[in-house]
């Protein structure tokens, strides 16, 4: 089967659904008139008028309402002002010289961040957990800390901001709604860490002044 309308194989020329409404689309604004049978039993022409509308309405519900785009925002874009927003977006159009880290560096050689079949150490295979790990925060130990490499923001819920009651260095969100998590490390967070995140083997690698250090998903409190 070959459509000439389509210039595809699947279905003929006859049975096009869209050909069809095409030319009755047409018919109705006027055109191909010299081609309208109008000798036609009146049955026909009527049968036509009333599957026309029926037709432009499956058509139009064929056709999307709209287009949702990524949802991206807080620090990574920029912030909330909009002239701020707008002055990132053209930073990406502007050739810049990327300053290169030092902190690697160790006797001359820079090390390299990898993974390797040893990071799959204590991790039960296959699996899609999330990245959930535990940081020293100001003295505080935090758990349940979600890496999240396709977040725009870092965010801190209010439950672990009141117990923390300090200043924090890193930009967060203060979010107050309840969450199974203490914080959403997000780009913003990593970029400044430098840190690399393998959701693979459930580990985060980043540089440091004495070599690769590294934080590991806890499996077991990620699927609790």
């Amino acid at each position: 089967k070959y459509c000439r309308y389509h210039r595809d194989h699947g279905h003929d020329t006859e049975e096009c659904r869209q050909l069809k409404n095409q030319i009755e689309d047409l018919i109705r604004k006027g055109h191909l008139r010299k081609y309208v049978d109008r000798d036609a039993p009146q049955g026909r022409r009527e049968q036509r008028r009333e599957e026309a509308p029926r037709q432009q309405e499956e058509q139009q519900q064929q056709q999307p309402r709209g287009v949702i785009h990524t949802i991206s925002g807080g620090v990574a874009s920029g912030g909330d002002d909009s002239n701020a927003r707008k002055a990132y977006g053209r930073q990406s159009l502007a050739v810049q010289q990327v300053p290169h880290s030092r902190r690697l560096r160790t006797g001359g050689d820079e090390e390299v961040i990898s993974f390797s079949e040893a990071d799959y150490e204590g991790v039960r295979l296959p699996h899609d957990d999330p990245v959930v790990v535990t940081l020293l925060v100001e003295l505080f130990t935090m758990n349940r800390i979600l890496i999240d490499n396709g977040s725009s923001a870092d965010i801190l819920y209010k439950h672990a901001f009141d117990q923390l009651r300090i200043p924090v260095e890193m930009t967060f969100l203060v979010v107050d709604t309840p969450s199974p998590y203490n914080a959403i490390i997000g780009r913003p967070g990593l970029n400044l860490l430098e840190a690399i995140v393998s959701t693979r083997h459930l580990l985060m690698k980043f540089p440091t002044r004495f070599g690769v250090g590294e934080v590991r998903g806890d499996q077991e409190v990620a699927r609790r």
